[in-house]
Order: structure tokens, then sequence, then C-alpha cells
């Protein structure tokens, strides 16, 4: 996977990529300040981190604070939380337990962070209450995750049980609503197919845990996924055997998927694909690497009954695939 991708309040769309330095790969980032018309001029670097993998991102409700995850020379996940996210040099990297992984990690985050004034007129924030999900697929090929109740700062059940018994082929991809009533995380098994998992009880049980795939989809990549707010809407992307992208939906939560799978325009496709989508799951942007080595871009409007772009080049910018 070369891509990950955040939407942010007000239409910011926010590009991560993978930038070689010493054989390891660093995170480099692009804006769209206006729902992906337009894009800043210059890839920056994210921080001073090093991964084996892509990146994993998931943002807060108010579009304040981004978590980023990433796997280290070690094979372990570490995270870095961008604080007031428009300054990602401040980003500090902590390693979440002591799992091994053999994928990059997917990241779901839910809740806001809350800032008060303080003594010498100092502001500070808590991130009580902010819940932060990470899934990375083990070295016995199950899946695993571990989660947050404050921000990342501490895990509870790191890595502790995997979910279910699925065997799979893919990292993960999540989706979550804005209040955690719904988590999903999805994988592509040995068989090719798409299968998923959800949690609705506030992650204390997992429904359809990999029980059946996802239409008939055979797919040669990581999967992307995203949702809106309330956890209504559900897409899933993958590519394809013939290297197109492909995606899947569901306007009715978890009771049922609407349509799975049909391809998003004519791109052939080097990597995995990234999604996102607005907070009322109206618009949906999706990223992968072209044969080109560039970022591009497809875009709807109106909850993917068409796609106005399909597909766009992002920048000239070239990058390295990193993953399956």
């Amino acid at each position: 996977m070369t891509v990950a991708s955040v939407y942010s309040i007000g239409g910011r769309i926010d590009v991560y990529a993978a930038s070689r330095v010493a054989g390891l790969y660093s995170p480099v980032r692009i804006v769209s300040f206006d729902n992906g018309d337009s894009w800043v001029e210059n890839w920056t670097q994210v921080s001073q981190g090093t991964f084996t993998t892509m990146i994993g991102g998931a943002i807060s409700g108010d579009s304040l604070d981004t978590v980023l995850v990433g796997r280290g020379s070690d094979n372990r996940f570490s995270r870095a939380v961008l604080s007031e996210y428009f300054k990602p040099p401040t980003a500090a990297w902590a390693p979440i337990g002591s799992g091994i992984f053999v994928s990059k990690p997917a990241a779901c985050l839910m809740g806001v962070s809350q800032t008060a004034g303080a003594p010498g007129n100092q502001l500070v924030t808590s991130y009580s209450g902010v819940d932060v999900a990470v899934f990375g697929l083990g070295t016995d090929d199950h899946m695993y995750w571990a989660y947050s109740t404050d921000g990342a700062n501490s895990w509870e059940a790191a890595w502790a049980a995997p979910i279910g018994s699925g065997i799979f082929k893919s990292g993960p991809a999540a989706a979550c609503s804005a209040g955690g009533e719904l988590l999903a995380v999805f994988a592509v098994g040995t068989d090719q197919h798409m299968y998923w998992a959800y949690s609705t009880s506030l992650w204390a049980s997992w429904d359809m845990a990999w029980a059946a795939p996802i239409g008939e989809g055979l797919f040669t990549s990581d999967p992307a996924a995203a949702c809106s707010a309330d956890g209504s809407r559900i897409y899933v992307f993958g590519r394809g055997t013939d290297n197109r992208c492909y995606w899947a939906y569901t306007a009715r939560g978890t009771q049922g998927w609407d349509m799975a799978w049909q391809p998003i325009g004519e791109g052939v496709f080097n990597s995995s694909p990234s999604a996102n989508c607005s907070w009322d799951g109206q618009i949906i942007q999706v990223f992968a690497r072209g044969t080109d080595n560039r970022i591009w871009q497809a875009r709807s409007q109106d909850y993917g009954n068409s796609w106005d772009i399909a597909w766009r080049p992002i920048s000239d910018a070239q990058f390295v695939d990193v993953g399956w």
C-alpha cells in the first residue's frame, strides 16, 4: 500500500504516501482544502519515523487530532498523535504493546479531545474518552487488535487475542462511526474474497466475524474502507485481479450490502487503494498508485452514484509501492 488518507471537517483531505529513506519508508503528506478539487504544490515530511510498510491513519471528530500508526523495522506497531494536526512535525512515535506483525496497520478514532485553560494561560488537552482502535495481521495470519480509551496514550487488550478464527493474506482496513456505535474491520482471505467483522457493542464483542465473504469479488491488494459518521453508509474498496479498483457499499449499516462489486472507472493500479468520505457519506475520495507511480484520485459527490473524477493524478511526484 502506498497511500493513506483522512477527511477533515470543511472539506480538507490529507493524503499520505511512502518516501524511501535508506531502505525504509518515511511518510510524506499532501493536502487539499477544497474537497479534492486542487492540491498544494509540494509533499512535506510528516515526522522522522521510518517504517517497513505504509502508515495507517485516523482523525478525530473535530478534525484537530490525527493518530498515525506504522510498522517499524522490529515489526512492532508504533503510533504518533498529531495534536493540532496541521503541525505534523511535532509528532513523536511510541510503541503499541509487543505484538509482531506482517502487515500494515489500520486505525480508527472515535470521540474528540477536550482543551481547557490552565494556570499561567496554558492550554491543556485531555484525551480521556477518545477511543482509538488499531488492527494488524499477526505472524499466524490471524487479525489482532488493540484499543485505547485515552487518545492512544495507553493501551488495553493490546493484541491479547485475535478477532475470530479467520486466516488472511492481506492487511486490514477499518472504519467506524463517530461515536463508536459501529466498528468494522476488513481483510482479504486466502481465497481472495473480501471478509469483514464488526462490533456494535462498543467493542465488547464481534459480530459476523469473517462468517461470509462480501459478494463474489476476487482481490489482489489490501482493502480500504470508510463510513459515514452515523455508521449507516459503509464503503469498502480493493484492487481486483485486473488491477482496477472495485468497490462495495451499504446504506443500511450492518443489515446487508446493497452493491458488491463494481469498478471505478478504467484506471489500473500497482497499489492498494485508500479511501475516506465526508461525515454524511455523500463525498467519497479514493486514492491509489498508478502504473506511472503517481498517486491518482477518484471522487464521487453523490454517494457513489457517479464519479466526477475517475481518475486523475494529484501531483507529478512518483512513489514506490509498500506492501501487497
